[in-house]
C-alpha cells in the first residue's frame, strides 16, 4: 500500500504527526509520505517559505521512521511554475504503480471543502480517501460528496487500488497552523510553555534560529 498525507506543514506540529501515526497503526502502514505542498491552488499563501517548511518536515519525521517527507510537489511546482493539484500527484503515481492499492489522507475539515479541490471527482478513480474524523464528530458533507461518500464508503482498510472511503474514528490532538503560528508570534514565558505541546523541538529551535513566525530570539 502507498499512503501519502499532504499539507502545507506551515509548520509541522504534533497535530500532523499524531494524525500520520495514528494512519499507519490503523493501516498497519510500515511507512506514510508526508507529502509538502508548495501552495495548494485552494488555499492561501503560507507563512514561510517552501524551503524553510521543507526543513521543518524533514526534521519532524526524523522522529519516526515511518514518517517520511516527500517533495514531489514541490518540485513538480517549480518545473511548472504554478500550484501543484493533489489529482496530478496521484495520476504521477499511477503510471509508476498502475495496480498499487493507493490512499489519500486527509482531515475531516478538509474533505468537506473536497469540492473546491482541483478535479476532485478524478481523486475517487486514482486513490482509497482516508478521513481522520473526532470520533462521534458528524461529517456534514455538501449534498453531493455525500452522495459519493456513502456509495463508495467502506468499514476496513481497502484493498482494492481505489475508489474507496475510510473514516477512521481518532482522538486527533485538538492542534491547528493558524493557532500555532499565533502563539509563535506572541511574547513571554506563557507562550514558549505552550510550545513544547505543539511543536517538536528540533522544529521549534529552527523557527526559533530563523525567526519564523514573528520569533524573536536572543539566539
Amino acid at each position: 500500500m502507498i499512503c501519502l498525507f499532504g499539507g502545507t506543514f506551515d509548520p509541522v506540529h504534533h497535530g500532523h504527526l499524531h494524525a500520520a501515526r495514528t494512519v499507519c497503526d490503523a493501516l498497519r502502514l510500515n511507512e506514510i509520505r508526508m507529502l509538502l505542498s508548495a501552495r495548494p491552488g485552494h488555499r492561501a499563501e503560507p507563512g514561510a517559505s517552501v524551503e524553510h517548511r521543507w526543513r521543518m518536515l524533514v526534521l519532524a519525521c526524523a522522529e519516526d521512521p515511518r514518517l517520511v517527507p516527500d517533495d514531489t510537489e514541490v518540485q513538480r511546482a517549480r518545473r511548472l511554475g504554478r500550484p501543484s493539484y493533489a489529482v496530478e500527484t496521484l495520476e504521477a503515481l499511477r503510471v509508476e504503480a498502475p495496480d498499487a492499492v493507493v490512499c489519500w489522507v486527509l482531515g475531516s475539515d478538509a474533505y468537506r471543502q473536497l469540492e473546491t479541490w482541483h478535479r476532485w471527482r478524478e481523486m475517487f478513480e486514482l486513490a482509497n480517501l482516508v478521513v481522520l474524523r473526532r470520533p462521534g464528530t458528524p461529517l456534514q458533507l455538501p449534498a453531493e460528496l455525500e452522495r459519493i461518500t456513502t456509495e463508495r464508503r467502506c468499514r476496513d482498510v481497502p484493498r482494492e487500488p481505489a475508489g474507496r472511503v475510510l473514516v477512521l474514528d481518532a482522538p486527533m490532538k485538538a492542534i491547528s497552523a493558524t493557532e500555532v503560528r499565533r502563539i509563535l508570534a506572541s511574547a513571554g514565558a506563557a507562550a514558549e510553555a505552550r510550545i513544547a505541546d505543539l511543536l517538536p523541538p528540533a522544529v521549534y529551535t529552527y523557527i526559533t534560529k530563523y525567526h519564523l513566525y514573528g520569533v524573536v530570539s536572543d539566539a
